[in-house]
């Protein structure tokens, strides 16, 4: 775990029922970030990089945005009528250099509009387009 005074935002997507990027990235405030793609991904494996501070304040925009603090942290309860079955389990931590950090456990659908815009606005931030998704074929159990 990485203590106060080293804010981080962490975007991680599970399975789905079908061929899902599953992935866990961190980002941290000068850039620089940490990759670990499990399945359905461009690379598999941890890598590691720098997408410059720019990605930093276009993902904390996109949490204000959201209005991340005041949202609900777990939004994936399949009970709610507008959930969205077989969709990827999301994950998103904010913490800040103060220390104050929330992670916001969501599904597409099990809450309200602020998740359906923030996840693609993260996934901007931290050039989810050119590090995580691709559009190769894979067998069904993530392999190529």
């Amino acid at each position: 775990m990485v203590n106060a005074g080293d804010p981080v935002i962490v975007l991680s997507e599970g399975e789905c029922q079908q061929q899902c990027p599953v992935y866990d990235m961190t980002l941290h405030e000068d850039g620089s970030y940490l990759l670990n793609g499990s399945r359905f991904v461009k690379t598999t494996g941890v890598t590691e990089g720098n997408i410059g501070a720019s990605a930093w304040g276009a993902a904390e925009q996109a949490l204000a945005a959201a209005n991340f603090w005041h949202l609900p942290p777990e939004q994936t309860s399949s009970d709610q009528p507008s959930c969205q079955p077989g969709t990827p389990a999301v994950a998103v931590t904010w913490r800040t250099r103060e220390g104050k950090q929330k992670t916001l456990n969501y599904r597409p659908g099990c809450g309200g509009p602020e998740g359906r815009q923030l996840i693609p606005a993260l996934r901007a931030a931290l050039n989810f387009d050119e590090l995580v998704w691709t559009e190769d074929r894979f067998a069904p159990d993530g392999s190529r």
